[in-house]
């Protein structure tokens, strides 16, 4: 009993094979007469049985079906192609060497409609189904490790984009933890990465307040792109926000020498100056002036000047100098004050004409001063004048403080009506949103 039923069981398989084969066969006789659905139907049945589901001729036609599917104008539109690479990548696992060049068409072509439909979804901002299809892509791409295809230039080409589609829809979705495998891979690639991924990197590194890491993709950056602004100044950014001067300085005087006609760089080295001349604690309390002070001062009207010239009507870089020069007749008043509180305190008339004399040449210094000032001043607020009720942050910013230290040196100047003039004009703008 147990041999009849061992050699029946034998049988019944043979059969079954047997006739499965048949299957595939017809199938790819029903994929010549265009007719998917039955194509379908029979393939599905080779497929899905015990005895071929490991058939490399199987998959093959069940791949050639949907691939054909995807040239019918009439089929395309639900992306055939897609249950295409399922089929073929089985004949790759199956059998690697089973109609070699026709599977890795098939499997090209796929990639490729990929892409696109990555790209779609990209531009539609999908970014969860515009990364899952560049993924699919660049999955082709790795078939084997990569060595399917090896070689294949275009579609390293392909590839890399895919990942670019990756790992922006990653980073714009704020899933970082995705997108950062992606664009070290990218970097690491056998396709140039351009800079786009250093930013990226340097800025996700930021988000997840990993200063170490951001810096080190920078300079990574800066060595492969020296040239370019943008790594140049992220990096700048860094240690503006960071507040460390003297690196920051050092970088923008750097930057300077290789970029002599960026205005915004000798801005910000301006200010740099200015920082160091004008140094503030933690709590914005004043600090005592460093040694150095009057050539920071030099180099900070200098470096402003230079700014301007190059771009005259920039707004904040008007207020900046204009606000140099206040915050120097400023301390200058307050020595002035000091002077004259000595003057009252003493009764030893050469002591009191000492103190003065030293007032009036104090107030003599500090008049010129702020007459250097108000040019720029006055400019900044003619340039924002039109833009008030409308202004950015910034602007609203330097637009009333410039208000603020013209009325003040008008009113130290005995002249009222300009002084209330501008008042009145600074509150109207406080008024406005």
């Amino acid at each position: 009993m147990k041999k009849a039923s061992l050699v029946t069981a034998i049988l019944a398989i043979s059969f079954s094979a047997m006739a499965q084969k048949q299957n595939i066969q017809t199938a790819s006789n029903y994929l010549k007469d265009k007719d998917y659905e039955k194509a379908i139907e029979y393939i599905n049945m080779a497929t899905n049985d015990p005895s071929t589901k490991d058939n490399a001729k199987a998959w093959y036609v069940k791949g050639n079906i949907y691939m054909d599917m995807q040239q019918d104008p009439a089929k395309k539109d639900k992306k055939p192609y897609r249950e295409a690479v399922a089929a073929y990548k089985k004949v790759t696992e199956l059998d690697a060497k089973y109609e070699r060049e026709n599977v890795d068409n098939g499997l090209l072509l796929s990639a490729f409609n990929f892409y696109n439909d990555a790209v779609v979804e990209y531009n539609a901002k999908k970014y969860d189904d515009a990364y899952a299809l560049a993924k699919s892509t660049v999955d082709i791409r790795n078939i084997d490790g990569g060595k399917r295809f090896a070689g294949r230039k275009q579609f390293d080409t392909i590839a890399a984009q895919a990942q670019t589609i990756q790992a922006f829809s990653a980073y714009y979705n704020k899933k970082y933890d995705e997108a950062l495998p992606v664009l070290q891979a990218l970097k690491s690639g056998p396709i140039p990465a351009g800079e786009n991924i250093y930013l990226i990197l340097s800025d996700i590194y930021k988000v997840q307040n990993k200063d170490a890491e951001m810096l080190a993709v920078l300079e990574e950056a800066k060595a492969k792109f020296p040239e370019s602004q943008n790594v140049r100044n992220e990096e700048l950014n860094y240690y503006i926000k960071s507040g460390k001067q003297d690196i920051l300085i050092k970088k923008l005087e750097d930057a300077v020498a290789k970029d002599p006609n960026n205005a915004e760089i000798l801005f910000n080295l301006a200010n740099g100056y200015m920082g160091l001349a004008f140094p503030k604690d933690a709590s914005g309390k004043e600090l005592p002036k460093p040694a150095n002070f009057a050539e920071l001062i030099s180099k900070t009207e200098a470096t402003y000047t230079t700014a301007l010239k190059i771009d005259p009507n920039n707004a904040g870089y008007n207020y900046n100098m204009g606000a140099f020069y206040y915050n120097q007749a400023t301390d200058l008043n307050k020595q002035m004050n000091d002077a004259a509180d000595l003057m009252d305190k003493t009764k030893v008339a050469a002591e009191k004409k000492k103190y003065e004399d030293k007032y009036e040449a104090l107030k003599k210094e500090r008049d010129v001063i702020f007459g250097k000032a108000m040019p720029y001043l006055d400019k900044t607020v003619q340039i924002l004048d039109p833009k008030v009720g409308n202004m950015s942050a910034d602007d609203k910013f330097s637009y009333q403080s410039a208000l603020v230290a013209m009325r003040e040196i008008y009113a130290r100047q005995n002249n009222m009506e300009k002084a209330s003039a501008l008042k009145k004009k600074l509150d109207e703008s406080r008024t406005k949103k």
